[in-house]
């Protein structure tokens, strides 16, 4: 009868049943279901699923949806002591309701288990689901006593509690059972060390009583040689092994201390050539140890033949002077050359002249070098590196180094290399190293340049212009010179104006003397090396190389070629300087008079100039009293003009805030 009743709100609506209000009723319900199961359904798109070893537990958003789920009332249960009924055996509610509303992981189940096919698609995995949950929680306890795990996954577990508030309470609980094992004298013994109280000497009862703090290490097998290796477990503690490394340190400490600091047995402090001996003489000592048991042969293999050792050595294709010649008092390196050593070409050094050798060094004077194994004679040629040339120096320059380029053996660079002039006994009373230096480079070519004076005859000179000849052979020549920079030889410098149209190559210049015109052409070192081969001599302190062109004139009395041009020359007097001039006695009363004429004026130009000066100076000194009184009133005629300026600002800013006060009030 209630649902086809009727009721109308307005007079002119239609009426409404009770049983259509009952199905939007329905009909609401349902819609907002359905909207709930699209929100879950997102979260859980936001929030993927755990691994199945993960344990949550599903909470109720309020008691009556707890009752909803439990299926219980709020009726009182007379057997939980007031107690709300559905608040009982809450821990086993919620495991089944988390393993029933649980997803499955089909790929699990599928390849990790050992069910069948029919059973997993029958649904019978709620009991596997447990077993599966317990031997994960087991899984997880042992990994957490693992200590050498350096990752872990840390997983929450499970707190069992015989409360039925578990709930609606965040009190944490505590069992007093577990406060029982401490009235045990023997455990409260075990962690007596472990406070500021104890003994720290007191190792043995703690090391016997905490076995959690040693590392186990049991048998294990050689999975290639199936051998099985039985370790012993460590029987110290780890307070001992702190303080077994802490005595160490110490001692180690205190022998740095002693070896550095202590000097009271008298022992002098040991330096670093001291150090090294010490450092030799211990390796000579570990390899006498290690050598010992060995023969000779296998010895002399390994370690090469020992100082002391008589060595015979065949040496083949040697010359007949030096088994002619040989001297058994007289000592001989013998060495080994590299394949690259034996190979012959330019070799450019980095070279500096002794400062204890008297002379400088001349390019094309010869030396004798001594580089790497070799002992040989060669001719460098010095130069410097202006950035883009190889410019050629004479002579060795002072106090610095300077570049050097010979033909001779090629060693690799930074090679040492001593050079001297002579090796014979002529010059031992001197010092006869003439230069040191290193090698910087190996080529077969080299790029050495040298300034080339270009010189010229004037045959033609009108004042500061001359005609000059033989210096080019072509108009095209002079034009390409145009310009240049040409200096005499008395240094007057000048330019090269123009070329001439007949004869070819002469030019107009600015000077009227000889001219010198610098450009660079290239110079090859001459390829001579001269091996010493004072080994095959009878007296071997009597080498001698290439002589110097200096000693070839020495020793056959030659004089060095003089240029007729450069030789001083005798002065010629003129033909008044040769006679003397004897004036008659008018002729001497005239210049007698001239010279005093001239005296006189010379006095009174003299006086003059005084006077002159004086006058100067007295009006310097009348101006610059003028210029300062001028200053002066200058200075106070800007002061007065500045003050005034000052007033009138001063005044119209008066005025102008006046009347913009007078526009405000009015």
């Amino acid at each position: 009868k209630l649902e086809e009743s009727e009721l109308t709100i307005f007079a002119n609506s239609a009426p409404m049943k009770a049983s259509d209000l009952v199905e939007e009723v329905n009909s609401e319900s349902t819609e907002s279901k359905k909207i709930d199961e699209n929100i879950r359904g997102r979260r859980k798109m936001k929030n993927p699923e755990k691994d199945i070893n993960d344990e949550e537990i599903a909470y109720a958003e309020s008691d009556s949806d707890m009752e909803d789920i439990l299926g219980q009332n709020e009726d009182d249960d007379p057997d939980l002591d007031g107690t709300l009924k559905w608040k009982s055996n809450l821990t086993e509610k919620a495991k089944k309701l988390f393993y029933t509303n649980r997803r499955i992981n089909i790929m699990q189940l599928i390849y990790s288990n050992d069910k069948t096919p029919e059973e997993i698609a029958s649904g019978e995995i709620s009991e596997l689901l447990k077993v599966e949950a317990a031997s994960n929680e087991k899984d997880n306890v042992e990994e957490e006593k693992d200590d050498e795990e350096f990752f872990k996954i840390i997983k929450s577990q499970e707190k069992d509690s015989d409360s039925v508030n578990t709930l609606d309470s965040t009190k944490a609980y505590l069992d007093t059972s577990n406060l029982d094992k401490w009235d045990d004298e023997i455990t409260l013994e075990s962690i007596r060390n472990r406070f500021i109280t104890g003994s720290l000497d007191d190792d043995s009862s703690a090391g016997e009583n905490d076995s959690s703090d040693n590392e186990v290490h049991g048998d294990y097998e050689d999975l290639e040689t199936g051998e099985v290796v039985k370790v012993e477990g460590s029987k110290k503690s780890e307070n001992e092994i702190e303080q077994e490394a802490l005595a160490q340190k110490r001692a180690l400490l205190k022998k740095k201390f002693d070896a550095e600091y202590d000097e009271k047995d008298g022992s002098p402090k040991v330096d670093f050539y001291d150090e090294i001996k010490e450092g030799i003489a211990k390796q000579l000592q570990l390899n006498r140890e290690e050598f010992e048991d060995d023969d000779s042969h296998t010895r002399a293999m390994v370690e090469g033949f020992r100082p002391g050792t008589y060595v015979r050595i065949l040496l083949k294709r040697m010359p007949c002077e030096f088994v002619k010649y040989f001297d058994p008092a007289y000592p001989i390196i013998v060495g080994g050359l590299l394949t690259t050593e034996e190979n012959l070409g330019f070799i450019q050094v980095r070279i500096k002249r002794h400062r204890w050798h008297k002379k400088i060094l001349k390019t094309k004077d010869p030396l004798i070098f001594s580089l790497g194994w070799r002992r040989f004679q060669s001719i460098p040629i010095y130069t410097l590196n202006d950035g883009t040339r190889n410019r050629m120096l004479k002579y060795t320059p002072e106090h610095m180094h300077c570049l050097a380029t010979f033909y001779g053996p090629i060693h690799p660079p930074n090679t040492s290399f001593c050079a001297v002039q002579s090796v014979s006994n002529d010059n031992t009373a001197t010092f006869r190293i003439s230069a040191t230096g290193v090698v910087l480079d190996i080529n077969h070519s080299v790029e050495i340049v040298k300034k080339l004076k270009l010189t010229g005859v004037p045959y033609k000179i009108f004042k500061n212009t001359a005609f000059v000849k033989d210096m080019f052979t072509s108009a095209l020549e002079v034009a390409k010179f145009e310009g240049a920079a040409i200096r005499t030889v008395s240094g007057i410098r000048g330019q090269v104006k123009k070329p001439i149209t007949k004869p070819e190559g002469h030019f107009r210049a600015t000077f009227e003397d000889k001219v010198l015109m610098s450009a660079w052409y290239p110079i090859i070192p001459k390829k001579f090396y001269n091996p010493v081969t004072s080994l095959l001599l009878s007296f071997k302190k009597e080498w001698q190389g290439m002589r110097l062109t200096g000693q070839i004139r020495k020793e056959l009395d030659l004089t060095p070629p003089i240029n007729p041009d450069s030789q001083y020359k005798r002065t010629k007097q003129s033909y008044l300087q040769k006679r003397a001039v004897v004036l008659e006695p008018k002729e001497k009363k005239m210049y007698t008079l001239m010279q005093q004429i001239n005296t006189l004026k010379k006095e009174k130009d003299k006086k003059r100039k005084e006077k002159q000066a004086k006058k100067h100076h007295e009006y310097a000194k009348k101006m610059a009293k003028r210029e300062t009184i001028l200053a002066e009133k200058d200075k106070k005629e800007r002061r007065e003009y500045f003050r005034k300026q000052g007033l009138l600002q001063k005044r119209s800013a008066t005025y102008s805030e006046g009347s913009s006060k007078r526009s405000k009030t009015s």
